[in-house]
């Protein structure tokens, strides 16, 4: 299976990817730079040049895969609301390309603000965006599923750590 992935020399990205290849796949991954294209084609990836914002290389990169995981966001949280944005165009983006195909797309997304004060549980709605929490992962896959897209979120940690890791 080819499997295009944003962010896939990101932190969670690049697991994806390494995991990905490790289970035979083929990776068409996305960076912004010369550097990340090392380390994709290092890691045996196909390299794929993009960001959030070019909404036709997103096209481009979902159209030449089987799947598309989505792990890529900005996390400059000076500018949360315009990344959550960016995002959201994104998956709509890739719902568009994917509809009617059958191809999987997967998308990343948070729980740190899910059930403040509780453990939260896959029961858990997320919380619809707002000025004060201005993230619509959620909410974009759910609307391009509506659309007939198989297309499902992976709930991440509030923090993730790993080998390699600085925190």
């Amino acid at each position: 299976m080819r499997v295009f992935v944003t962010g896939a020399t990101g932190w969670v990205g690049s697991a994806v990817t390494n995991d990905l290849i490790a289970a035979g796949h083929k990776v068409l991954g996305m960076t912004r730079s010369d550097k990340g294209a090392e380390a994709l084609a290092a890691a045996g990836a196909e390299v794929h040049y993009g960001t959030l914002e070019d909404l036709d290389s997103l096209k481009r990169g979902a159209a030449q895969a089987d799947a598309v995981i989505h792990c890529a966001f900005n996390h400059d949280f000076s500018k949360f609301a315009q990344n959550s944005e960016d995002d959201r165009r994104a998956i709509e983006t890739f719902g568009a390309v994917l509809e009617g195909s059958n191809r999987q797309l997967i998308t990343t997304s948070g729980v740190a603000t899910v059930a403040q004060g509780r453990v939260a549980t896959e029961a858990d709605a997320p919380h619809p965006p707002s000025p004060a929490l201005p993230r619509m992962t959620e909410a974009a896959t759910t609307a391009v599923a509506a659309r007939g897209v198989r297309a499902g979120v992976v709930r991440l940690a509030p923090s993730v750590h790993g080998h390699g890791d600085h925190g």
